[in-house]
């Protein structure tokens, strides 16, 4: 048996592209986790270029975007950080994490109002997260809304986690309330 060229090029073609993109993966794979490597160990410029390979090789790598934003976020690269969170959630928008984590960024930006709006996504993602809950009461009590700051304060503790004692006695103090 013999094969006709054309048939022959189709078949070594597929193979080529099946292999190639195989190879294409593999490369992803090791440049993200180097990524995850050197930020590990502190390396936030390295693990950064690590993620950035990542992500050229796939464009859709959301583990990649949003971990080359914890790298940003580490170095103080804030705006940074958002656009990479902002991709990540482009692509995969349920992931409360990536939500919570961005909503850190615009805390430290002191944009509450935006914090606020990440964390409250985060927990209609993910309602029984009482770190969100108690990132957002803080974002409450800076904004002095004293009453919504007490009901997620109320829901830290209904899931079972201990309110930070400087929130409650800075609370209590300011809405001149006890509970």
């Amino acid at each position: 048996m013999f094969f006709k060229p054309r048939g022959l090029l189709i078949a070594l073609l597929a193979l080529f592209l099946i292999i190639g993109n195989g190879y294409a993966q593999n490369l992803e794979e090791e440049a993200f986790n180097r990524g995850m490597n050197y930020t590990s160990k502190g390396m936030y410029d390295e693990a950064i270029e690590e993620f950035t390979k990542a992500i050229e090789k796939n464009p859709k790598n959301v583990p990649a975007y949003y971990n080359r934003g914890l790298a940003y976020h580490k170095k103080g690269k804030l705006n940074k950080a958002i656009l990479d969170y902002d991709k990540a959630i482009e692509i995969n928008p349920r992931d409360a994490e990536i939500y919570y984590n961005r909503g850190i960024a615009y805390y430290y930006q002191d944009n509450l109002d935006q914090a606020i709006s990440d964390w409250s996504k985060a927990i209609e993602i993910s309602p029984d997260a009482p770190a969100i809950y108690q990132k957002r009461a803080f974002a409450y009590f800076k904004e002095e809304e004293y009453d919504k700051c007490w009901q997620d304060v109320h829901k830290v503790e209904e899931l079972g986690y201990r309110v930070e004692d400087k929130l409650l006695e800075d609370l209590k103090k300011f809405s001149g309330r006890e509970r």
